[in-house]
């Protein structure tokens, strides 16, 4: 009488192994989440309704705009800086540095007056409505923010005027629409993980997006990091890299019952 086989055990032990790998690596995948409160610097950027406030800077404002050259009160850009070395070194303690990869950037902004059809409390503004706006991730981190506001304007810092050179190099992140929420709301916009967004977060440095009208309907005014609730956030999320040596034990574990199970059946 020929010996029973071992291979149906082998094969149950490989199956075992391969569930334990895979359960190690589901349970060290877990994502993490990191959340940036508020900027580290943010301006509206007016040219006025005959171009006389292009020079002056609004760094110090409560609120930040945006709305077409074709509104009542002139075109309205914003652009603000998030610093996201914080996040990183959540990420680099969590999973080791260089064994994770960026997997979500979701930005939060909510407006102190934020329903359809409201009058902001500055005449400068334009009367709320939805519409749809752009966002682009821009390289250019040197721009100042300045201490202007609408009611004293200040000659230093970024402006309409500062445009061409804060999008000299840029990469289009899409196209989003405004659907006022209701006061100090968040607005939740998931960003597109562009190349050098995605590249510029990871290194854990400034980041700089600018926002502008895309089309000619939007009046969107959100809350500066000056103002004194629900600023802008930024929340970064984080997956770990499979390690080198979990993969090669998960493929060996798996070839191995792919050659018990072909020896089987030839058997």
């Amino acid at each position: 009488m020929n010996p029973k086989p071992l291979r149906p055990n082998l094969n149950r032990l490989t199956i075992a192994a391969c569930t334990a790998l895979l359960a190690l690596s589901s349970i060290s995948r877990a994502d993490t989440s990191f959340t940036l409160i508020n900027t580290t610097a943010d301006a509206f950027l007016a040219n006025g309704p005959s171009g006389n406030l292009a020079a002056n800077n609004y760094g110090g404002a409560g609120t930040l705009a945006i709305a077409p050259a074709s509104s009542a009160k002139g075109e309205f850009d914003s652009v603000i800086k998030f610093n996201t070395s914080a996040a990183i070194s959540q990420f680099n303690s969590t999973y080791g540095a260089g064994n994770w990869t960026l997997t979500g950037l979701t930005l939060m902004l909510a407006s102190n007056t934020g329903t359809q059809g409201a009058n902001p409390g500055n005449a400068v503004f334009n009367t709320i409505h939805s519409g749809n706006f752009g966002i682009d991730w821009i390289a250019n981190d040197s721009w100042v923010e300045g201490t202007g506001n609408p009611g004293t304007p200040q000659p230093t810092g970024v402006n309409f005027n500062s445009i061409p050179s804060l999008i000299a190099t840029y990469d289009s992140l899409g196209t989003y629409t405004y659907t006022p929420p209701g006061n100090n709301v968040y607005a939740s916009y998931s960003l597109t993980l562009d190349g050098g967004l995605v590249a510029d977060a990871a290194a854990g440095g400034d980041v700089s997006l600018y926002f502008y009208a895309a089309d000619s309907q939007i009046s969107y005014l959100f809350n500066s990091r000056t103002f004194s609730q629900a600023n802008p956030e930024l929340i970064l999320t984080a997956a770990p890299v499979p390690e080198p040596t979990t993969m090669a034990l998960l493929a060996l574990a798996l070839g191995g019952g792919w050659y018990l199970r072909k020896g089987k059946i030839q058997s």
